[in-house]
């Protein structure tokens, strides 16, 4: 079995990568195709994303099916594979249909200029494709995660991120601007992805047809697949409302102004992220006991890689954005990017009691949290919309997410030793947070702020944990001693 190290490397760097080239092409993109149709592209890629869930929580079950079976027979896990690849193929045809025949009521919902909502429903059958391509990659995505093949397939997965990302970039550069352009390139780049995923899962799953599909796994599938399902509904509604309810109530334009530093934000998942990525085949098969340890352990790793990082990124967001996307757009962002990364903050905290819950068999808890959610944010996205305008609904997001890890850590039962180890972070992200409202981002008094709450989150996660920072001193110390036998030769 891989070690936890190695695969927690392979998906960091399968997710940093990534965000290179998201910090390379949006600033390309606003350029190229304009602030308002990048933020219909958002609007596509969101409904896009909502429809892809439409696999009933199979791709989940199988990664967690498929870890389960760990010591089974090969002919036993790819059974499970082939059997989940094909319910998925037929929920994504499914619901690329459904996409398809709703496609344009569903836009028409949002202040779009005609020219551009018709560029995007000449792409409409493009898009409804994207929904099988969607579930079939899960069910293989899922198998590659439940043998803990971490490195090939993020190798696959970040391939697949280029070709999505660029090849419509360069059909809006060297061909056109419109929409219906860029939106076959991505789909096409999908496609091309998902060959080269399923090329390499058969080579490192490895596949080779020992078994075929079989009635007796669907029953298991669904059975924890149903519950996952519920979440993968009502997460996507879940992130994806405050952006349409501005596209509908304020217009597309505000939606490019609230999804650059809200998704600048959102990168800080990348850690939450891969820890849950690494932790979920681990949990899965594990005894109860020993993945309670394992997810306070990774809990407390987490809080304290992290929260540095948040605090100066806090701080870091307003001068980023001016100097990554120009001041007339940044100006029009001002606080929305640091309230999200708050809501972040928590939010990758509760990835760890989401992923032990989801994968010691109750994603039902998570599922009917999530489910209970969708009617007052709704109600508190539409009130602060039409009273704040966009930093409402940021504040809405992140209150959303506050709310719901503290109700995670709690259904999870981790102990409250670990609840008490998370106020002196929390504190410090409030702190940093208010600091920047009270201060201009060009002030002495918030650069002077900056060093003080940085050092004192680093300060606070090297007492944290004793291990880590002994670690740190024997780095340093190793260093030294090469500097000085380097000075002497």
């Amino acid at each position: 079995m891989p070690s936890l190290k190695k695969n927690a490397a392979a998906n960091f760097l399968g997710s940093a990568l990534p965000l290179i080239v998201s910090f390379i092409t949006v600033p390309l993109y606003l350029k190229h195709i304009g602030a308002e149709r990048y933020g219909v592209l958002a609007i596509v890629w969101t409904l896009q994303g909502y429809f892809g869930y439409i696999d009933f929580g199979l791709s989940t079950a199988t990664s967690n099916r498929i870890a389960q079976l760990s010591k089974a027979s090969p002919a036993e896990r790819e059974s499970v594979l082939w059997t989940a690849l094909l319910l998925n193929t037929g929920f994504g045809i499914i619901g690329g249909t459904i996409l398809f025949l709703v496609g344009h009521l569903l836009f028409a919902q949002f202040h779009i200029a005609p020219a551009i909502n018709a560029e995007v429903l000449q792409a409409m059958p493009w898009i409804a494709c994207a929904i099988p391509i969607s579930t079939v990659t899960g069910v293989f995505t899922g198998a590659m995660s439940g043998r803990e093949q971490f490195g090939p397939l993020n190798a696959v997965q970040f391939v697949g991120v280029l070709i999505y990302q660029i090849a419509p970039l360069l059909f809006a550069i060297l061909i056109k601007p419109e929409l219906q352009i860029v939106i076959r390139a991505a789909i096409l780049g999908s496609a091309a992805s998902l060959v080269l995923l399923i090329v390499v899962t058969f080579w490192v799953f490895p596949l080779r047809f020992a078994a075929g599909a079989s009635l007796r796994h669907i029953k298991p599938l669904f059975s924890y697949g149903a519950w996952v399902m519920v979440s993968n509904f009502t997460t996507p509604v879940l992130d994806s409302t405050d952006r349409l309810m501005i596209g509908s109530i304020l217009g597309p334009q505000a939606v490019a102004w609230y999804q650059v530093p809200s998704n600048l934000a959102l990168r800080g998942k990348i850690f939450a992220a891969v820890f849950a990525r690494t932790l979920f085949p681990r949990l899965s098969a594990l005894e109860k006991h020993d993945a309670v340890a394992l997810a306070v352990q990774a809990t407390r790793g987490l809080c304290v890689l992290i929260t540095p990082i948040f605090v100066f990124g806090i701080f870091l967001m307003q001068p980023f954005l001016h100097v990554w996307i120009g001041h007339d757009f940044a100006s029009r962002t001002t606080s929305i990017g640091e309230i999200v990364l708050i809501g972040v903050w928590a939010n990758s905290l509760a990835h760890i009691p989401g992923s032990h819950l989801t994968a010691g068999g109750k994603p039902g808890v998570v599922a009917r949290l999530h489910a209970a959610q969708v009617v007052p944010l709704v109600a508190l996205l539409w009130w602060t919309l039409h009273s704040f305008g966009v930093i409402g609904a940021a504040f809405s997001w992140t209150l959303r997410y506050v709310i719901e890890t503290i109700l995670l850590f709690m259904a999870a039962r981790l102990g409250s030793g670990l609840a008490r180890f998370l106020i002196a972070p929390a504190l410090l992200i409030v702190s940093a947070f208010v600091a920047t409202v009270l201060f201009s981002w060009t002030s002495p008094a918030r650069i002077v702020s900056w060093i003080l709450l940085v050092g004192l989150a680093i300060v606070w996660a090297l007492q944290a944990e004793p291990a880590w920072r002994a670690r740190l001193l024997r780095s340093l110390s190793s260093a030294l001693v090469q500097y000085r036998s380097w000075r002497r030769a």
